[in-house]
């Protein structure tokens, strides 16, 4: 909930604060995250850069750290296992598709497109890894 409030937040602002040059950095992340073949450790970095370009519109450092850290919490050694298992090629496409519905509000200077873009972005997100967790452990109980 944390990234969802704060980089909503960010995500707003960023719609306000928008450059030229910004908009080619979040698009040069998208065409490496497009072609990306998923899960692997790449596409973990690719996530993470996008998240990090989208504050570093706003030309602060300490909310780019802190983005960062947030992520980083998230992708600790045993997350990453996980992501790698859990995540699949179309649940990476559809995560990509969402990170580009975010460029698309803040290209379009709409804050609030882009504060429920991001928004729904990170909810949809812990909804996905949730639901593959809960049928990878149900499947696992039936196997067994």
């Amino acid at each position: 909930r944390a990234r969802e409030f704060v980089e909503g937040a960010i995500a707003a602002e960023a719609a306000l604060h928008v450059r030229p040059a910004d908009i080619e950095r979040l698009d040069d992340v998208l065409r490496r995250m497009e072609t990306m073949r998923h899960p692997n450790k790449m596409t973990i970095a690719l996530d993470r850069e996008f998240h990090t370009a989208v504050a570093g519109i706003l030309e602060n450092a300490v909310l780019v750290r802190f983005i960062g850290e947030l992520f980083d919490q998230r992708m600790n050694p045993y997350f990453e296992r996980l992501s790698i298992y859990f995540e699949t090629s179309d649940s990476w496409q559809v995560a990509a598709n969402e990170h580009r519905a975010v460029r698309d509000a803040i290209a379009a200077r709409d804050p609030e497109r882009a504060k429920a873009a991001m928004q729904q972005h990170l909810r949809q997100s812990q909804i996905r890894f949730s639901r593959n967790f809960d049928e990878r452990a149900a499947a696992k109980e039936v196997a067994e």
